[in-house]
């Protein structure tokens, strides 16, 4: 099962994913946006030490704070988040070509020019934390369509009353599939068809699956 892990935390080993979900939507005044959503095992699901803790220098070097927390949802869906604009009438995505990128959200922020509600996606972590900086890039599998993804960023403590972005993370997605693209609910069928022809170069790559737009074999 595929890992994530969070540098210098107690677990070296990382986490495994219980759930990872990439997909799109198209929202009206947006374009075309990304979502991803992520959520471990238990933090401690592979943890058979019986071994006293040593004292911690802070809660992520600390196995008791992560212990209170459980486990990890890393998501632009699961709160509502904003998500990643990533194809707009004046930028439109090539997806045939997003092999050839690395896609980056949320360059990280100054500490002192912090704004708590424009991150793409939402962190529980050690409670309700922030991330940003993301750096996610895609290889296409062709023998049956689907893609891997390493996907690596930055944290800040924000539960805490750390606003500084100081640690990291990084996983590796096997075999994804791409989830396909949602309507806007509030549009017609006709109008999310127009959104989808202006944000993408290549809108014939798609097709209407079961209520979205899904990738053609």
């Amino acid at each position: 099962m595929d890992r994530i892990f969070f540098k210098n935390n107690p677990y070296p080993n990382g986490h495994r994913i219980q759930e990872f979900c990439w997909s799109g939507r198209l929202i009206k005044g947006r374009g075309l946006v990304f979502d991803f959503h992520l959520v471990t095992e238990n933090y401690y699901e592979e943890d058979d030490s019986d071994e006293e803790e040593e004292e911690a220098n802070s809660d992520w070097e600390a196995k008791m704070a992560w212990a209170n927390f459980h486990q990890c949802t890393m998501s632009s869906t699961f709160w509502n988040g904003n998500g990643a604009v990533i194809g707009t009438k004046d930028s439109p995505l090539d997806f045939s070509n997003l092999l050839d990128r690395t896609l980056t959200i949320d360059p990280l922020p100054d500490a002192n020019d912090y704004h708590p509600h424009v991150f793409a996606l939402d962190i529980y972590l050690l409670g309700h934390d922030k991330c940003a900086n993301h750096h996610i890039s895609f290889t296409k599998q062709y023998n049956n369509s689907t893609f891997n993804i390493e996907w690596r960023g930055n944290i800040a403590l924000f539960y805490s009353g750390d606003n500084e972005f100081k640690y990291t993370f990084e996983t590796k997605i096997r075999n994804c599939k791409f989830a396909g693209i949602h309507l806007d609910k509030r549009l017609s069928l006709a109008e999310n068809s127009a959104i989808l022809k202006a944000c993408t170069l290549d809108s014939n790559a798609f097709e209407l699956k079961d209520g979205k737009f899904e990738l053609k074999r």
